[in-house]
């Protein structure tokens, strides 16, 4: 059989399989608000602006804080922990040549952290900015309830979420340009070093916990809590 023709017949395989899979639905519901263009992409650098100041603010608190370290090491546990060897060759059937998996992953996290941003920054930026900053920094209840819930994600729904976006980045322009673009915003918090990029096909190590603290890892941690929750 042709190379191509098997290639094509794999990624068919893999993409028919993720749609039978109990995760797709609570998948899809994540992935759905990026199927479309955003308002602007003004809106998009407003809402990465919002961001970098709570990043900021999360990482002056950090040094004062052994409960918000002790969080965000939970965190970013979850992403190098539940991405199985499974989802990992399964991703090589869909993905794109200039994808890797942590590319992905934190590319649509932060796509999804700016669309959530986005929209309620229309709404009231400054009440916006303050509960956001409660949320990271004094809600205890509210932190806990979100440890609660990513702890309790299905085992592969980090891996079913990177490989579904990277399936929909060839499907839909919309989608692949909003994951570009939030891929470009978010490479600003690596200062230019490419170094944040994983390895293709490998668990996002470079987010674990042992890099915590690097520009990189901590803003992908902060996407994940602020756009995974109950």
């Amino acid at each position: 059989m042709n190379t191509n023709n098997t290639s094509e017949r794999d990624r068919l395989i893999t993409r028919y399989a993720l749609t039978t899979s109990p995760l797709y639905e609570p998948v899809h519901a994540y992935l759905a608000p990026l199927s479309l263009p955003p308002h602007s992409s003004e809106m998009e650098e407003a809402a990465h602006r919002i961001f970098d100041a709570l990043k900021t603010s999360v990482t002056n608190r950090m040094a004062k804080d052994p409960e918000l370290e002790a969080a965000l090491n939970t965190i970013a546990a979850l992403p190098q922990a539940t991405i199985s060897d499974f989802y990992r060759a399964a991703f090589e059937d869909v993905r794109q040549p200039d994808s890797d998996i942590t590319r992905t992953y934190v590319s649509v996290l932060y796509a999804r952290a700016l669309q959530h941003l986005g929209r309620d920054v229309e709404r009231d930026k400054s009440t916006f900015l303050a509960t956001a900053q409660r949320l990271f920094e004094d809600s205890r209840a509210t932190l806990a309830g979100t440890l609660g819930y990513l702890e309790a994600l299905h085992p592969d729904f980090v891996g079913h979420l990177v490989l579904e976006a990277e399936a929909r980045r060839a499907e839909n322009p919309f989608f692949q340009e909003r994951l570009e673009h939030a891929a470009e915003l978010f490479h600003r918090y690596g200062d230019g070093d490419p170094n944040w990029l994983g390895e293709k096909a490998q668990p996002p190590t470079v987010m674990g916990v042992e890099n915590l603290g690097s520009s990189a890892a901590l803003p992908a941690h902060m996407a994940m809590a602020m756009t995974l929750h109950a």
